[in-house]
């Protein structure tokens, strides 16, 4: 069995990160992808993230219709700051022997994965399938990382914050209808920008 953890602020989730995983998913010949949104990202702070229950709703509906894909609320659950190292020990233990596992992560990300608590253990546990993203980062020869080619989707989660809270509407293709009809009946991102968890 081969299991795709997508971790991310998800803040909100929208149809770049659901074509994301679809595309690894096609790429990596992925048996299921798990969506983990942060609790306690300690690497952004949580400034400007809409509560967790609210994101995890929000997951939910934009991969409805995807039969691979679920939502994991385990670092939602967690109490204090969310590391991926310990995430993925205690996913580890969930998935029969076995298992491969790949954590999908942006381009953009890579330079901070040196950061990483535990980066030793994540390293030796599984492999980063590295997504494109808007910006170009040149592969970095290293086997542990798998640079991963596909069209990406020019959107990101701190654009339709802009467009929210300046009264817009995302255009069509941005997001799930269903995630655009949840925000806008709990009144998410209608205050000022913050430019945190892209």
């Amino acid at each position: 069995m081969r299991v795709g953890l997508y971790g991310g602020c998800f803040n909100p989730v929208h149809e770049g990160h659901v074509a994301a995983a679809r595309n690894a998913q096609e790429a990596v010949l992925l048996d299921e992808v798990v969506f983990i949104p942060s609790g306690h990202p300690p690497l952004k702070g949580n400034t400007g993230l809409a509560d967790g229950k609210h994101r995890v709703a929000m997951l939910n509906f934009a991969i409805q219709s995807e039969k691979a894909m679920r939502v994991s609320t385990i670092e939602i659950d967690r109490i204090g700051p969310s590391f991926t190292v310990d995430t993925v020990r205690s996913l580890q233990a969930t998935f029969p022997k076995g298992t491969e596992l790949f954590f999908l992560l942006g381009d953009d990300c890579v330079d901070r994965l040196q950061h990483w608590k535990g980066i030793a253990d994540l390293h030796s546990m599984l492999r980063f399938a590295i997504l494109p993203r808007n910006k170009i980062y040149a592969a970095t020869p290293d086997e542990r990382l798998i640079w991963l080619e596909f069209a990406s989707v020019a959107t990101s989660s701190s654009s339709v914050r802009a467009i929210l809270s300046s009264g817009g509407r995302p255009s069509e293709g941005m997001m799930h209808a269903s995630v655009l009809d949840y925000i806008t009946r709990h009144k998410l991102y209608a205050g000022p920008v913050v430019h945190a968890c892209l």
